[in-house]
């Protein structure tokens, strides 16, 4: 492709480019968003990835937005129902991480919380956005309590550590789930 393809094109093929590179990522994790890697993968150069997205950083950025697109989707078949308490949403959520449709999901999400958490961008203004939307997600799923407006980030902290923990060393919270339904709960 050259520099005076139609922009219909030029745009056509980036979203392309995202959406595999999307597919890429939650089938091996966020270690392939280096250039000549990922541009191997996609079957094309790393001067095309630049000529279609302008810096690696739009590539990530657009990358994991549709990746955030897809879950966002995805999250739609967990958002029925009634409202729960705070310990079955835990519980529920976490359940919901070992689907393996979610499983992917998660461990891109904790792979871009660790790179926010490192200081690599553009990983820190996604988490941002991606925090955000787990609040807002988060909220809308449990019974309200409007004395504890801290609830939906101390149960995100939760799943966020618990998923960790279990992507570090499978296995390791298989108990986890009953403790925390019941000790959230009790209150």
């Amino acid at each position: 492709m050259t520099d005076d393809a139609a922009p219909g094109d030029k745009a056509s093929r980036r979203a392309t480019l995202a959406g595999q590179a999307a597919e890429l990522i939650l089938q091996n994790g966020l270690g392939n968003m280096g250039l000549r890697g990922l541009a191997r993968q996609l079957q094309t150069s790393d001067r095309m990835l630049l000529y279609y997205f302008g810096t690696k950083e739009a590539l990530v950025i657009e990358t994991l937005a549709r990746v955030g697109e897809k879950f966002r989707s995805l999250l739609g078949r967990y958002s029925d129902g009634p409202r729960l308490p705070p310990g079955r949403f835990v519980a529920q959520v976490l359940a919901m991480g070992r689907d393996p449709a979610v499983a992917p999901y998660m461990r891109v999400w904790t792979e871009l919380i660790a790179r926010a958490a490192a200081g690599e961008a553009p990983y820190g203004t996604i988490a941002q956005k991606a925090v955000s939307d787990w609040l807002t997600w988060i909220e809308s799923r449990l019974v309200p309590d409007p004395a504890h407006p801290e609830r939906p980030a101390a149960l995100l902290s939760i799943i966020e550590g618990v998923t960790f923990l279990e992507i570090a060393s499978p296995g390791a919270t298989r108990q986890v789930e009953q403790y925390l339904t019941q000790a959230l709960d009790a209150q």
